[in-house]
Formats: structure tokens, sequence, C-alpha cells
């Protein structure tokens, strides 16, 4: 029996085959997630037609290459945006994804995502789909033909099922700002909103709601990013805290019930209680930023010599036990916060080097999210006994590894793979599909670490 697991991230599309008699990823497809040329600066579009067509190509690949039946299929969907689909579901307008800057537009003083998230009674953002639709009908933007908004995530399923009337689930719902996760449903303050069109919000159903079939395959509904990269990284969710680095950061953990801390947002982990995240707006890229900084700096003073600054820095034995010059890598500013940014900070003489500097931005690459676990109550950090490192921005940053084990002083676990997203759609497809009777026994089967630590 197989299974397939499919992401639709920012920058790439994946999926893979995985082999539940193999227990084993046996085929992985990648292609480029790019945006909308010529766009308008602060939109941030892409072509669900695209994404769909891309989706079709992967799944076909992977069947082809299947020699066992594949008993179902889910996918994993960057999360927050919105595009709109007509009454018989097809696409009307652009996805206009999370990094959508509408809401940050000045009214009466404070932000659009500030009034909304007043009359919602909860916090949203700037790329949250419901701030971005209020934007839009604002400016009468909205398509003429518009019958309903949805995620990428949910407009492709609706279309590998056949459907023609998008459908969205509390992961997704919740990201766009129309679900209040205390109860499950459709928020009932959208009605503060005074939208034009009501009936243009998508109904809910289950993570694991079987929505059709695709080429034989039961299409088992969309879920968020950040859950299903949850899912498919942490083999014991009840003690595990997931270090996440790629383009952006964050630290995640599983909770039983529905409880608020302070800088974490409470997300539901489909029907199977909640994860409680913090973010870092920059995360893994600060590496880059600095890597970039020192190239920069020896193309102005020497422009014949060539250097791959990453590589030397990767190269550095750095000695994360000590402190020297002290450093927050807020180059993006905080979600929410736009008044600190970035600092390098106790410099004098003997200190100011490349490699303190390196050392103090990976430490606060770790400090910018370990400032919020240290203020989670006791309760919270005493059962939390091992960290997972998900992403490129930690698996390929052995600096990053160490500074998380000083700074927590507890073991790193990796992932033996790169998909965590798709293998948490794996795992969503399989419960989906009856396979698993619940999320945990999918990930004993299907998330295994490449190291392993006493």
């Amino acid at each position: 029996m197989n299974l397939i697991g499919l992401d639709i991230g920012t920058t790439t599309i994946g999926g893979v085959l995985y082999s539940l008699k193999e227990q084993k990823t046996v085929k992985t497809v990648v292609k480029d997630n790019k945006f909308i040329e010529k766009e308008t600066p602060g939109e941030y579009l892409q072509d669900p037609d695209r994404i769909l067509k891309d989706i079709k190509t992967i799944i076909d690949e992977l069947m082809d290459y299947s020699d066992e039946k594949i008993e179902g299929l889910s996918l994993s969907a960057q999360m927050h945006g919105i595009l709109y689909v007509d009454a018989g579901g097809l696409s009307v307008s652009p996805f206009y994804t999370w990094q959508n800057q509408r809401g940050t537009r000045v009214m009466k003083g404070k932000s659009l995502d500030s009034l909304v998230s007043e009359k919602l009674g909860y916090k949203v953002h700037s790329g949250y789909g419901i701030v971005t639709h209020m934007s839009l009908m604002l400016d009468h933007q909205i398509p003429e033909y518009a019958s309903k908004f949805c995620n990428i995530g949910d407009f492709v399923c609706m279309r590998l099922a056949g459907a023609q009337t998008p459908v969205s689930d509390i992961t997704l719902g919740a990201s766009m700002g129309i679900v209040d996760i205390r109860t499950g449903m459709i928020s009932e303050s959208l009605k503060n909103l005074n939208l034009e069109n009501e009936d243009i919000i998508p109904t809910l159903v289950s993570s694991t709601e079987v929505l059709g079939e695709y080429r034989g395959i039961p299409v088992i509904q969309a879920l968020g990013d950040n859950q299903a990269s949850f899912l498919g990284s942490v083999l014991n969710k009840e003690v595990s805290l997931l270090l996440n680095y790629g383009t952006s950061g964050q630290i995640s953990f599983y909770g039983k019930t529905f409880v608020q801390y302070p800088h974490f947002e409470t997300r539901a982990l489909g029907n199977e209680g909640f994860i409680h995240v913090a973010f870092s707006l920059c995360g893994g890229h600060s590496y880059k930023i600095l890597a970039d900084f020192f190239e920069s700096a020896v193309k102005l003073f020497s422009p014949k010599d060539a250097v791959g600054a990453m590589k030397v820095m990767d190269g550095l034995d750095l000695d994360f036990t000590t402190e020297d010059i002290d450093c927050l890598p807020l180059f993006l500013g905080e979600r929410g916060d736009g008044k600190e940014l970035a600092f390098f900070r106790n410099i004098t003489d003997m200190n100011f080097t490349p490699e303190n500097m390196i050392k103090a931005l990976v430490q606060g690459m770790i400090n910018e999210l370990y400032r919020f676990y240290k203020g989670l109550t006791e309760e919270v950090k005493s059962r939390i006994g091992i960290l997972v490192g998900a992403g490129n921005g930690i698996r390929k940053n052995n600096h990053l590894i160490k500074a998380a084990e000083w700074t927590y002083q507890k073991p790193l676990y990796l992932l033996d793979l790169s998909e965590e997203s798709c293998l948490g759609a794996v795992i969503n497809a399989g419960k989906g599909a009856g396979i698993f009777k619940d999320y945990s026994e999918g990930a004993a089967v299907i998330v295994k670490y490449k190291n392993t630590k006493n």
C-alpha cells in the first residue's frame, strides 16, 4: 500500500510517494513555485491554475512510479492566503499569499489588520485571507463572478476531487481568520465586518474528510503547512519542541486543550488538540544576510577575489559556551511590531571579529525564539524533553544545531528526510483513508530520525 503527500510551499511545490510496506519514501518530486511577474508591489501573487497544473504533474509522476495501489493523497498548503472561485469552482483571481501587505494600509490612524482584529475580537495580520478580502472589498476589487474564497490548498483539493465548491478545514480556515478554533466553527464575529456577501465564506469539513477521487485515488482535505510540518517531524508530540528554520523561523509544541500563552499563537491540530507556535519573520534567512554582507565587503575592498562566504562560515569551529557580541537578528522586525529591528551590541575592540559576529548572529537566531520559550509555564517546560529540528535553515547549519542544544540544554534530533510537510500530508492521508486511527499512530510509522542521542 502506498500514500501520496503533497505540499504547496511559497517557493517550492513538492510531493512524495510513501510505501507503507517498506516504511519509507520511495519517490520525491519537487518543482519551483514562483510569484507572478510584474505584480503590484506588496501583493505577492501566485497563479492558482499553474499551481494546480504542477500538482497534477507531480501526482501523475508519482502514480507512474508506484507499483502498488495508492490508498489516498492529501495536501499541505501555505497558510493564510486566499483566491476567489466562481460557481463552477474555476479560479477568477490570483492567489493572494500570506506575504500580502494590503493589511498594513492605515485607516483612521490604525492599520487595516488592527481594525479587522478589533471587530473580530481576535488577532489577525496582513496576509490573512479575511484581511485581504476586506481590503479588496473596500477597494471594490472583488472579482465580478466570485462565489467563494478559499485557500490554495482548498482550491487544489476541490479541483482534484472533481468538485465545484471549495471547503476548508479548521487549520486553513483559522489561518484565513474565519474560524474560532475554541469552538471549531466559523466565527460568529464575522458579522461585525458587514461583509457584502456572507456566502463567500467557505464551509468547514474535517481535516481528514474524503472529498472525491483523482484518477481513482481518494483525495483527503488539505491542511495547513505548519500543522503538516509538525505532524511530519515530531515522533512523540507530548515531549517535543519543534524548531523549524526555513525562510522564516518557528518553535512549536503540542497541547491537548485550548490554552493561550504569551507570544505563542494557538492553532488546531485537526481535531486532535492544538499546537502553540511562536514566530520569527527572518528565521534561517538571517544567516544568508550576514553571508551576503561579507561577500559585499570582499567585493568592495578586493573585487578580484571571489569568495563563497557561506562555505567559509559553515567551516568555522564556533564555541557557543562563551558570550561575546550580542545580536538579535530582527532584520524584518517582529510580527505585529515594526518598532524594533536587528542589532549587534556589546562590541569592544577585542571581540569585534567576523567569527564573533557569526557566532552572535547564530546565537541570536536561537535566542529570538528561546526568549518566548523561557516565558512558558514550568508545567509546559518540564514535559518537553527533546528538540526536533526541521527545515533546511537548521538541517544544513551545524552551528545552529550546536547553539540550540547549548541554549535549551536538550538533545536535538533531525529528520531522516527533508520533506516534513509532505510527510505530514502522508499521515493526514493515512488517517483519512482509515489506515491510521490517529496522528500518533501515523507518526510512529512514518517519522524517523537520522541520528539518536541519549
